[in-house]
C-alpha cells in the first residue's frame, strides 16, 4: 500500500511540474512569435542587420522594438507596429541610453528594484519606460524622453 501512495504522489508531482512547464512555454509563445516576425520584417526591409535585442512595447497599440546595428554599424532602434503599419527608425548614437534612463530614475525616485527598461514610441516621440517597485512595495512606471531625458509621464503607486 505504501508503495502505491509513493507512486501516486510521485506521478502527481511529475504531472504538476510538466503542466507548469507547458503553461509557461505556451504562454510565452505569442510574444516570441511576435518578436520573431518583427525581427524578420526589420531585416527584410534592410533597416537593421545584427539584432541585439527585441521586446514587445505596449502603449495604445502594441509594437515590437528591435535594437541592433544597421549596415553602417550604427546602433539603431526599429519600431515595428502590430499589423502592417509603417516602420519607424531611430539612430541611438546621440540619444539617452537605457542605463542613463535608469540612473535618472534612481536619482529622483525611491527605487527598491527596477523591473525593466524599454524603449518605445509615445505620441511619435521615443521614450524610455522604466518600471520599478519603490520602498513602499508599490509598482511605478515613468517615461523619459530618449532625446533629452526629460520626464514625460509618471504613473505612481499602483
Amino acid at each position: 500500500m505504501r508503495q502505491w501512495i509513493t507512486f501516486i504522489l510521485g506521478f502527481l508531482s511529475f504531472l504538476a511540474v510538466t503542466i507548469i512547464i507547458l503553461v509557461l512555454f505556451l504562454g510565452n509563445k505569442p510574444y516570441s512569435d511576435t518578436e520573431e516576425l518583427a525581427i524578420e520584417r526589420a531585416k527584410s526591409e534592410k533597416l537593421i542587420e545584427d539584432v541585439e535585442r527585441a521586446y514587445v512595447y505596449t502603449n495604445v497599440k502594441a509594437s515590437v522594438t528591435v535594437l541592433g546595428t544597421n549596415g553602417k554599424g550604427e546602433l539603431m532602434a526599429v519600431f515595428v507596429p502590430e499589423g502592417d503599419g509603417k516602420l519607424q527608425t531611430l539612430a541611438l548614437a546621440d540619444k539617452i541610453t537605457a542605463k542613463q534612463a535608469r540612473e535618472l530614475v534612481l536619482n529622483e525616485m525611491d527605487v527598491k528594484k527596477i523591473l525593466h527598461t524599454k524603449l518605445g514610441m509615445e505620441s511619435e516621440e521615443p521614450v524610455w519606460e522604466v518600471a520599478f517597485v519603490d520602498e513602499k512595495d508599490t509598482l511605478n512606471y515613468v517615461y523619459l524622453s530618449a532625446d533629452d531625458g526629460q520626464w514625460r509621464k509618471r504613473i505612481l503607486n499602483l
